[in-house]
């Protein structure tokens, strides 16, 4: 006979069963205090097997141990504690406890030992979820969204929606939310991002934990230029390798300082100069220590880049990338570098400088099209392994893109050096014309998906009188887990301009109005997202080269012109300055001299610390050193054969007045601009406004003052 259960017990095993429940959904992941960083920063067991953990190996990721501590007693630890903070020298960051309920974050994934891909990217989007599409949402409702972590789209989950049967050639996610971004912050205390990090870094010196804290709360992938972040590098991975590299610790303070400083009222030059010159010092000191080459290394050389592009010194930022490369090529080979979450992330930073720069300088890429091509094949072979995964297809479109712009690169690279015949080229380079083409019009019918198109704009700003597109034609940009679609259809405008008008100019011919027309509808791209409530942070750093190329192609009248002006004020002011040669050959265009000085009339909108960051970067510029830093600072291949004072330019001629095609040179009123598409023409593109209500040269006091690389011998980067 069985005894009777006790009173309650009911009650209890339902609690149980709820409490089960809830710890399910919940999904803590304990973790041991010597387990590798690898699964730490995954917050997933470690079996803490060496030289490589049982999860590590099967999903082909890095695993790297903490370096084995001594044993110390309270006293002498407090000492080391006490002493790190008052010389400024960072220690490893401490294990977080097991059972410690704020050391969870949103959006910890569920662990899944899958060897083909890394589980930040991984979820079925087989059904689409019965929830009231973005595209129905207005912007006023979007304004009050909230984001619980990464700037990229995130996936939460409508738990009261039923899901609908998919279409055709669609996928959505199982989560679904709009892009929000975070409203910009002043960490309060240094340790007020502590509750929700995933990494604790509380044993830092207060200004390095503020300016750590600022950029967990404050910066994206868009202030790198970099499309895509699913995995949320930059809030954990980047982070954590920081805390374990001194130089790349003091690069990622130094940017984030700067970042700071240009949103502070009393924000100073010298604020974050002394964190990137002492990020310098100590890169200088490593190399020539002859230190292994690490990773952290590799992303504080980028990191180092970044602040150089920031500071419109692409000559010294080509220094940079020579050292780069050397780490990256002995580091990984185009294989192995497709691996992990963070060597791909890497391989994307270092390539968009490469293609960038190339473009920019009319040369080759340093990397081979190897470096380039086997990422898309990458990426495909991941779609085609888990074709419910959008994350993937995304992937895909991005590497197609730099694929795109390496190739081109070469091609005009070689027929500049007459190392191709003309039949030679016009036949590569009627290929890559075809490519671009199909980028757009064969993509993905899943990064296309109607469902996430904004086509409600109600409680959006009035269109301003002298606008010269309409950002608020339905359609125009994609919300939710497709924003990064926006952005790359961005730089497929700025890559098919570049190839049209590169084309142009070898072939010696006039361009055709129909690079005004993509001019047009790249910018009305770009207002769109400009715009857009909760554009992310950093999000027009990310679009700045795309304006800049469609700007050269527009009408050249006082509108058009103060438009334009607007727009790459409101870019510098976000601390991105434009290179000498940049305003230079833009004040021909507007026919504006004071544009050399600021964009707007009378200082507008002029922050008192980029005057003190110009004049810092003028009195910095290193000179050009060879034909590709030289063509580079020029930026030969876009503005080789302009000449925009005047409104008139001319194709070089090869023979007899006559281009590569035997037709007579012409000169155009709008120099390479070409014609502008009339009124009616724009109207019926749906773009017309309809009216509507290697060298540092630092201060004295703050650090090192010569040369980052060149004082270097070759063999030091051994």
């Amino acid at each position: 006979m069985l005894a009777p259960k006790p009173e309650g017990s009911a009650k209890s095993g339902n609690n149980r069963r709820r409490k089960s429940s809830q710890d399910l959904q919940r999904i803590k992941h304990r973790r041991t205090r010597s387990g590798c960083y690898t699964c730490r920063a995954r917050r997933v067991k470690c079996d803490e097997q060496h030289p490589i953990c049982e999860r590590c190996r099967k999903g082909s990721r890095e695993c790297v141990y903490p370096e084995p501590k001594e044993p110390a007693s309270r006293s002498s630890a407090a000492g080391k504690s006490s002493q790190a903070e008052s010389h400024g020298s960072p220690d490893s960051s401490p294990d977080e406890s097991e059972d410690d309920p704020e050391s969870e974050r949103p959006g910890t994934v569920q662990e899944n030992d899958n060897p083909t891909g890394e589980d930040c990217r991984r979820g079925s989007i087989s059904t689409i979820p019965a929830q009231r599409p973005e595209s129905t949402q207005n912007f006023a409702e979007r304004r009050s969204l909230t984001r619980l972590s990464s700037e990229t789209p995130s996936l939460i989950q409508d738990k009261g929606a039923s899901p609908t049967p998919s279409t055709e050639g669609s996928l959505s996610h199982s989560h679904y939310t709009g892009v929000v971004s975070r409203p910009r912050k002043q960490p309060s205390s240094a340790s007020t991002a502590s509750n929700s990090r995933k990494t604790d870094w509380t044993h830092l010196p207060r200004n390095l934990q503020y300016y750590l804290d600022y950029f967990y709360e404050n910066l994206t992938h868009h202030h790198y230029s970099l499309k895509y972040d699913p995995c949320n590098f930059l809030q954990t991975s980047y982070i954590d390798i920081a805390l374990k590299n001194e130089v790349l610790l003091y690069a990622v303070v130094g940017f984030s300082a700067f970042q700071a400083t240009l949103h502070s009222p009393s924000g100073k030059i010298q604020d974050f100069l002394q964190y990137y010159n002492k990020a310098v010092s100590l890169l200088l000191r490593s190399l020539k220590k002859g230190d292994r080459h690490e990773v952290g290394t590799l992303l504080a050389i980028l990191q180092l880049a970044t602040v150089e592009e920031y500071l419109g010194d692409w000559v010294n930022l080509l220094g940079h990338q020579k050292a780069a490369l050397e780490i990256l090529t002995e580091l990984y080979t185009p294989q192995s570098v497709m691996q992990s979450d963070v060597s791909r992330v890497i391989l994307g930073w270092y390539t968009r400088f490469d293609v960038f720069a190339s473009l920019m300088g009319g040369f080759e890429t340093t990397l081979s099209r190897e470096w380039f091509s086997y990422p898309e094949e990458f990426y495909q072979k991941q779609s085609i392994g888990e074709p419910g995964n959008l994350v993937w297809r995304i992937e895909k479109i991005v590497a197609q893109l730099r694929l795109l712009g390496m190739d081109m690169s070469i091609l005009f690279a070689k027929i500049g050096k007459q190392e191709i015949s003309r039949e030679q080229f016009m036949e590569e380079n009627k290929r890559i014309g075809e490519r671009i083409v199909d980028w757009k019009e064969k993509m993905d019918p899943a990064l296309q998906d109607p469902r996430y198109l904004i086509t409600d704009f109600s409680g959006a700003r009035a269109l301003d009188p002298d606008d010269i597109v309409n950002p608020y034609i339905p359609g125009i940009i994609y919300a939710g887990p497709l924003w990064t679609v926006n952005l790359s259809t961005l730089d497929w405008y700025s890559i098919d301009l570049m190839h049209q008008y590169q084309t142009a100019l070898t072939m010696q011919t006039q361009p055709g109005a129909e690079l005004s027309r993509k001019a047009y509808k790249c910018c009305q791209l770009f207002e769109a997202i400009q715009f857009h409530p909760q554009c992310p942070n950093g999000t027009l750093l990310a679009a700045q080269a795309s304006l800049g190329i469609s700007c050269l192609f527009l009408s050249r009248d006082p509108t058009h012109a103060m438009w334009a002006r607007r727009k790459l004020a409101a870019i510098e002011a976000e601390g991105y300055i434009y290179p000498y040669t940049f305003r230079t050959k833009m004040s021909d265009l507007f026919q504006d001299r004071s544009c050399m000085h600021w964009w707007l009339p009378n200082e507008e909108g002029y922050p008192s610390i980029i005057k003190s960051i110009r004049k810092f970067v003028e009195e910095r510029t290193a000179p050009a050193k060879d034909v590709s830093t030289e063509g580079l600072r020029d930026m030969k291949a876009i503005f080789s054969s302009m000449n925009l004072d005047d409104g008139k330019s001319t194709p070089p001629k090869l023979r007899d007045g006559k281009n590569i095609m035997g037709v007579d040179n012409a000169t155009s009123t709008h120099g390479w601009a070409t014609s502008s598409p009339n009124e009616s023409s724009l109207e019926e593109l749906d773009i017309a406004r309809t009216p509507e209500d290697n060298s540092y040269h630092l201060e004295t006091d703050h650090g090192y003052q010569g040369r980052i690389y060149g004082d270097l011998e070759s063999n030091q980067y051994q």
